[in-house]
């Protein structure tokens, strides 16, 4: 007897559906799941939120003390974290939130080049949770990347890990995050500042100050997860409600009933915005971060031109623009000279709607904080003018390449292999779209992470772990072909890279034009739609590096592929036993509530893993297999459900004639295609 299989639909098709069906659908789907309204699975606390108040936004540590030791002299520098949900209202909308040591954005971290950095992180969520610090390369201390089912396994509630790691060779812009689920949507985030007696544009500057720039959703990022991975969005990205600057902003509370998923939370009208003081005559050093999960922001200050000195921690040689396309996870550094008339301006990070599949109507895409000039009105309603060349493109995509080059000069170096890595979205039978890099889509590892397999000798791996095994290569090319119409913005972890070239249409290898004398290096690029982009990065550190698209929408639907870097040097590796340890506690306990679990056959969202549920008597699956129990295929007993990872239904199947009574979890498919499936 053969059964067919779900098949995959046709390539993804982005498309601009109309706003009437866009909100049936979401009103459908709420109704139909009312219990996700915290997909975050978090205990709702007692908490009053504290209107406008500065006890969760401590905006002096955006603007890095004059005080601070530039020194090569290293040092140990020891925090002391704690992680939990309040509810707070960065722009006067209620919303529970999770925090570091109650602050949004998190605390910040600042080291010299050779510091050695020690967190210790205490997790006082319901869920498991994991730190990343993006951009470092933990050279040596790849146990450290913070990746759950790459690197560690989640921090289990109640518990604590130590972040042990030091940074050598590196300085500029970076920022840790939650690398756990979709949680740093929901406030794990903060700044990470690194500096050195080396950086050519030390002297060029007198203050230096941080701009977190985020899109920001009034909805819990776990309930969004569980409507985008699933056919109620139609594959339609989550559009955020507002923007964030520094976690400030203001919102029209009475846009929050037009919203694409309407709250009813308490709000306030009148927020305040970020304020950054400027004194005429200084030249301040900006460090913008997008923290966000979705959203390519265009940015710039009104009347004041940006000189672009950092990319991603690359010191770059100066160019000035009048405005800077920067995608999730990029960072720049940009020189603002005060020089305009004593007055208030406005700075800008607009949101290139252009990329969203679908409006929403609560968001209004100009996110707006204000430069006061000492000596001006104390004021955030004030007129202040936009450049008159707009600049918008209509797609999203970084600085053009030629305008970006390294300060210290390198030509790209030469390429041992190359690897052509596809990715593109795709639609099954069950109307889940998901995201495939070379045919596979990835599901983070629960209870196990790829780190601790390769170091015990693995090289089978699971099928939802696409990995790339590098041994004694010295170079690498990666060239990345993007068969979706939206662009992406990849980040590799442990690494930079040289960006050799991009484009649409076609890559041809030696035909298509590359730079080579001098490309641009960074650890964060944006693959435009439709089209290639070229990178290569140095085989020089041995671990387990992770290379995904940012965009967080997408990684949960498995936009990810994993080098594994040098594996007889992984096997040497000394990893602390209280890492690998949280691997058995997360066996042993339901501490992980995947947020991304889909209704199937009319059952309700389950959360994984689950303890056994019996199946019921009017359960479609009865009939659907029971042609199974009459043929060969050793089927005793379907003894419970669950689903995975993907949203796909499992049920857990009791075999005939099998030692020890073996009992397995099994999709429906290899149900009817057993006994292969075991």
């Amino acid at each position: 007897m053969s059964t067919e299989k779900p098949t995959i639909r046709e390539k993804r098709s982005k498309r601009k559906i109309g706003l009437g069906g866009m909100i049936f659908v979401v009103l459908a789907f709420l109704a139909l799941a009312p219990d996700l309204g915290l997909g975050l699975s978090l205990r709702h606390k007692s908490h009053t939120p504290e209107r406008f108040s500065e006890s969760w936004n401590d905006a002096s540590q955006f603007l890095l003390s004059k005080d601070f030791d530039i020194t090569k002299t290293p040092t140990t520098r020891v925090y002391h974290w704690e992680v939990t949900q309040l509810t707070i209202s960065p722009d006067g909308l209620d919303r529970p939130m999770l925090l570091v040591n109650g602050m949004f954005p998190g605390p910040l971290i600042e080291a010299n080049t050779g510091d050695q950095i020690v967190v210790h992180v205490t997790n006082n969520m319901v869920n498991g949770t994991t730190i990343h610090w993006h951009g470092i390369y933990q050279n040596g201390t790849n146990w450290m990347d913070g990746t759950m089912g790459v690197t560690q396994c989640a921090i289990p509630p109640g518990q604590s890990m130590t972040y042990n790691y030091t940074i050598p060779n590196q300085w500029g812009t970076y920022w840790w995050h939650a690398h756990a689920g979709s949680q740093y949507v929901d406030g794990i985030l903060g700044p990470l500042i690194v500096h050195s007696p080396d950086e050519p544009h030390l002297e060029e500057y007198d203050e230096d100050i941080i701009m977190m720039l985020q899109d920001y959703y009034h909805t819990e990022s776990g309930s969004l997860v569980t409507w985008y991975l699933s056919p109620a969005s139609q594959g339609n990205e989550p559009v955020p409600d507002n923007g964030l600057i520094n976690g400030r902003n203001s919102f029209n509370c009475s846009s929050d009933a037009q919203a694409l998923f309407p709250t009813g939370n308490k709000c306030t009208n009148g927020a305040p915005l970020a304020t950054f003081n400027f004194k005429t005559g200084l030249t301040y050093r900006i460090r913008l971060i997008n923290t966000g999960a979705f959203a390519d922001f265009q940015f710039s200050i009104d009347d004041h031109m940006l000189t672009v000195i950092e990319a991603d921690g690359i010191d770059m040689q100066p160019v000035a623009v009048q405005r800077l396309p920067i995608h999730v996870a990029q960072r720049y550094s940009v020189l603002v000279k005060a020089n305009q008339t004593v007055g208030n301006y406005y700075v800008r990070a607009t949101m290139n709607t252009n990329c969203f599949d679908v409006p929403n109507p609560a968001l209004d895409p100009l996110v707006k904080a204000v430069i006061h000039y000492e000596g001006a009105p104390v004021t955030q309603s004030f007129n202040s003018s936009d450049w008159t060349v707009s600049g918008m493109a209509p797609v999203c995509l970084d600085l053009a390449l030629d305008m970006l080059h390294p300060y210290d000069a390198q030509p790209a170096p030469t390429a041992d292999v190359s690897y052509l890595i596809s990715f593109i979205f795709e639609t099954g039978s069950n109307g889940i779209n998901l995201a495939y890099v070379n045919g596979t889509s990835w599901s983070p590892l629960m209870t196990d992470a790829t780190l601790f397999q390769s170091q015990k000798g693995i090289t089978l791996f699971d099928t939802t772990q696409q990995i790339v095994v590098l041994n004694n290569t010295n170079v690498v090319e990666l060239v990345l072909i993007n068969y979706d119409n939206g662009a992406h913005p990849f980040h590799l972890h442990g690494h930079t890279f040289s960006v050799l070239g991009w484009g649409n249409g076609t890559y041809i290898p030696g035909a298509t034009p590359l730079e080579l004398t001098n490309p641009l290096r960074r650890d964060t690029v944006t693959i435009p739609q439709n089209g290639w982009t070229v990178v290569r990065f140095k085989n020089d550190n041995p671990g387990l590096w992770i290379f995904h698209c940012h965009i967080e929408w997408h990684m949960e639907a498995g936009m990810v592929i994993q080098f594994e870097s040098l594996p007889e040097q992984i096997k040497k590796f000394q990893i602390p036993s209280e890492i690998t340890a949280m691997c058995d506690a997360n066996r042993a306990h339901d501490v992980f509530h995947v947020e991304k679990l889909l209704p199937a056959y009319g059952h309700d969202r389950h959360l994984f893993p689950t303890a056994d549920e019996p199946i019921p008597d009017d359960d479609p699956i009865i009939d659907d297999l029971g042609d199974y129990y009459e043929e060969e295929y050793e089927v005793e007993e379907l003894v419970a459900h669950r689903y995975d990872s993907k949203g796909n239904l499992q049920y857990k199947v009791k075999w005939l004639n099998f030692p020890n009574d073996h009992i397995s979890w099994q999709t429906l498919e290899d149900v009817a295609s057993a006994p292969d499936a075991i």
